[in-house]
C-alpha cells in the first residue's frame, strides 16, 4: 500500500522532525465559528498551528452549515493572503467528508496543511485509506494526524495487538503522517472519569498507563503530541501549574506538543518545550564528539553520555531548541 516514496536521507529526517515538532500547541477551533479567518489573519501569539473542528464541537444537525462556513472562511484567507499564517489542519468526520473537502478550490487547499482524523484504531484508519489515496492526488504535500482515542484500546485482552497493527498500518504512509495524536478525554469517557486540577490525565491509572503503551509503541518512529489539559485561564489559578505538571510527564514519556482549547494555554505549551542550557550544551557535545572514547562528561559534570546511546535525543533536543528556544533554567 505504498502512497508516497520513502526518502531515507539524513537531511530529509530532520527536515521531516522539525516540521513534526513544530506542530507544538494545536489549537481547537470549531468550525461554526463566523470568525476563523479574521483570527487566524490577525495572529495568536505563538500560535503555530491551528485545528477547525467539524467533529465533536459539531451537533450532527450541523454538520452541513459547518462545513459551508469552513470553505467560506478558507476563501476569505485565499483572498487575503495574511503574511503568517498557522498550519492548518481540519478535523473531520469520515472518509468521505476528507475526500469533499479536498475538493475544494485549489486556493483554499494550499492553505491546508493536513486532516485529523478522530477515533483511530487499526480497523477505522484502513476505512480512511481510499479516500486519503485521492486527497494526495490533489496535494503532494498534505500530511494527516490520526487521533489514537478510540475506546476499543481500552481492551487489555486486544491493546497491544492493535497498537502494533496501527503502527504497520501508518508505517506504510509514514511520510504522510505528521503526528500522532492521543485524545485522553475520549478514554476518560468511557471510565466515567476526568482529572481534576489537582492531578493530571496520568493519575487516572487506567489511561495513564494506555497513554503510555501508546508512547512506547509510536514515539520511536513517530512524533507523537499529548492530550489536551482542560483548564485555562478565568477559572481556578492553579490550571497553569497542573498544566505544566501535566507536561512534564508527557515529555518524560516523549510526546511532543499539545492539544489546547483556550489560547491562554499557548504560551505554557511553548514554554515546556523550551529546553534547558544544560541539555543543549549537552546535546552539542555529544553530536560534536568525533574522538576515538565516545563516553564524554555532561557540561556541569555530573552526568554521562554515551554516542550511541543518546545520539537520538541529543539531535531530538537541538531541533526543539532551534524551534522553542532555549530556557534560562538549567535542568527540566
Amino acid at each position: 500500500m505504498e502512497i508516497i516514496a520513502e526518502n531515507d536521507s539524513i537531511t530529509s529526517l530532520r527536515e521531516r522532525r522539525r516540521l513534526e515538532y513544530s506542530v507544538g500547541p494545536l489549537l481547537y477551533m470549531p468550525a461554526l465559528r463566523t470568525d476563523i479567518a479574521e483570527k487566524l489573519s490577525r495572529g495568536i501569539e505563538g500560535l503555530r498551528s491551528a485545528a477547525i473542528c467539524l467533529e465533536d464541537t459539531i451537533r450532527d444537525d450541523m454538520v452541513e452549515a459547518a462545513e459551508e462556513n469552513l470553505l467560506s472562511q478558507l476563501d476569505i484567507l485565499a483572498e487575503n493572503r495574511p503574511e503568517h499564517l498557522p498550519m492548518i489542519f481540519i478535523r473531520v468526520r469520515s472518509g468521505e467528508q476528507l475526500e469533499r473537502l479536498s475538493e475544494m478550490p485549489h486556493s483554499s487547499l494550499e492553505l491546508i496543511t493536513g486532516f485529523i482524523l478522530p477515533k483511530i484504531d487499526d480497523i477505522t484508519f484502513m476505512e480512511y485509506i481510499p479516500y486519503l489515496k485521492r486527497a494526495f492526488e490533489k496535494k503532494s504535500s498534505l500530511y494527516i494526524m490520526p487521533i489514537i482515542e478510540n475506546p476499543s484500546f481500552l481492551r487489555l485482552t486486544t491493546r497491544y495487538y492493535k497498537l502494533e497493527r496501527l503502527y504497520d498500518e501508518l508505517m506504510d504512509i509514514r511520510d504522510r503522517v505528521l503526528n500522532v495524536r492521543i485524545g485522553g478525554n475520549d478514554f476518560c469517557k468511557v471510565l466515567g472519569l476526568r482529572a481534576d486540577i489537582t492531578s493530571t490525565v496520568y493519575d487516572i491509572l487506567p489511561v495513564g498507563q494506555l497513554i503510555s503503551d501508546i508512547a512506547a509503541v509510536f514515539a520511536g518512529e513517530f512524533t507523537v503530541s499529548a492530550p489536551v489539559w482542560n483548564y485555562f485561564q478565568g477559572g481556578d489559578a492553579r490550571w497553569i501549574e497542573g498544566m505544566e505538571r501535566e507536561i512534564r510527564t508527557d515529555r518524560s514519556i516523549g510526546l511532543v506538543g499539545k492539544t489546547v482549547i483556550h489560547p491562554s494555554q499557548i504560551a505554557v505549551v511553548n514554554k515546556a518545550m523550551a529546553v534547558s542550557r544544560n541539555d543543549y550544551d549537552d546535546a552539542r557535545h555529544i553530536l560534536g564528539n568525533s574522538g576515538e572514547i565516545q563516553v564524554i562528561k555532561s557540561s556541569d559534570g555530573g552526568r554521562m553520555y554515551e554516542n550511541k546511546v543518546h545520539s537520538g535525543w541529543a539531535e531530538k533536543t537541538l531541533a526543539l531548541a532551534e524551534i522553542y528556544g532555549i530556557s534560562e533554567e538549567t535542568e527540566q
